[in-house]
């Protein structure tokens, strides 16, 4: 950046501090190089987050102008509702930014969104995943997920808008929140040659993340009752991945859950697959997803590719929870294979694996060295 609008961004923190577009301030108001913000600098960054924070106060009445005449646009469909954060939420942790996390953010108005194509995204995996397993027709390349998310050479026929959030929870919907990585090195190590241990030092971060409640609406391009009939069928998809499964980053953790909270909460499509003993397990209060299995389960699971690109034997069970073999030689499988491994130790993140019998193998070669010593 030009010395000119450095010393420029230096004067207006001193004499203003507010702004009215939080995109803005996170993007062009970092007060220091971003090289030198940590080190000679250190309250820079928590200093930009409260910038940003107390610049929905001064943005509040444009948007709910700009909100309510977006909402007279959708007034004549009936696939919409309102959805609130049963926690925590955060969209674009990974984006391109001057920090190290970033959040989408309205460009115009520097306010929380969902983007549509997100919502796309999670309801096309949802539909696979969860109705495909009752319906062919709803898996990928079926004749329903083809003509709701469409294929290269055809868009499909739904279509998901941006999800803005409500004037009155814009105001507090930034919130300060922080993680904790403790194994750097050991995720960095593209060879898998640095382990994680206890001597690692933690490294917390601080980031944004929403909470409020956001307008969410889909549409179909085929006009009459038949468009309806889709495009209620794809909100009460969407609905359901929302609440289920969760959108955006660290949704593991519990980030990312949306409640339907408005009256059509209870409203349910005729057309929905059934789903039998998965029908009885939705929950209607906010619960974390977590594994399922306990310790000392033996499951089957799946091969697929190591998230971490490492090259490692990954194995993903059916709750979608997955891990690496600690105990044993992993079985040598290509991806999409099946096998049975038991459950060594659950993390809230997925399980630890072991080869069946290598942990009592174990055990007792220790037993031996403890009763004869190491030879």
């Amino acid at each position: 950046m030009a010395d000119a609008c450095r010393e420029e961004i230096s004067r207006w923190w001193k004499l203003s501090k507010t702004g009215e577009n939080a995109g803005l301030l996170r993007d062009r108001y970092l007060r220091v190089a971003v090289k030198d913000k940590e080190k000679r600098h250190p309250g820079a960054r928590r200093d930009l987050f409260e910038a940003m924070c107390l610049s929905l106060v001064q943005s509040q009445e444009i948007y709910r102008a700009a909100y309510e005449r977006r909402a007279s646009m959708f007034k004549d469909l009936k696939s919409k509702g309102l959805f609130s954060t049963a926690g925590r939420l955060v969209i674009g942790l990974g984006g391109e930014n001057v920090l190290e996390t970033g959040l989408t953010l309205n460009h115009t108005y520097g306010t929380p969104m969902i983007p549509g194509t997100a919502l796309k995204g999670l309801a096309a995996h949802y539909c696979h995943q969860t109705w495909g397993a009752v319906d062919d027709k709803f898996k990928l390349g079926g004749e329903h997920h083809r003509a709701i998310f469409g294929t290269t050479e055809d868009s499909g026929h739904i279509i998901f808008h941006d999800a803005w959030i409500t004037p009155e929870t814009v105001v507090k919907s930034l919130q300060p929140d922080v993680m904790t990585p403790h194994h750097g090195d050991y995720y960095s190590d593209d060879s898998g040659s640095t382990p994680p241990t206890d001597f690692d030092d933690p490294n917390p971060v601080t980031f944004l993340s929403v909470v409020g409640t956001f307008h969410l609406a889909v549409s179909c391009d085929v006009p009459g009752n038949e468009g309806q009939k889709w495009a209620d069928l794809v909100f009460e998809m969407l609905s359901d991945a929302l609440n289920d499964w969760g959108i955006g980053g660290k949704t593991n953790a519990g980030y990312g859950r949306l409640i339907r909270s408005d009256e059509g909460s209870a409203a349910k499509i005729s057309a929905k697959p059934v789903f039998g003993d998965q029908a009885s397990s939705m929950a209607t209060e906010p619960q974390v997803r977590r594994p399922r299995y306990k310790k000392d389960t033996k499951i089957e699971v799946t091969r697929e590719a190591d998230p971490k690109q490492r090259n490692r034997a990954y194995f993903k069970a059916d709750d979608g929870f997955g891990g690496f073999v600690q105990y044993g030689d992993a079985p040598s499988l290509d991806i999409g294979q099946k096998t049975s491994l038991e459950v060594a130790g659950v993390m809230d993140e997925g399980y630890v694996f072991a080869v069946p019998g290598s942990r009592e193998d174990n055990i007792r070669k220790k037993g031996k060295k403890g009763k004869g010593g190491i030879r």
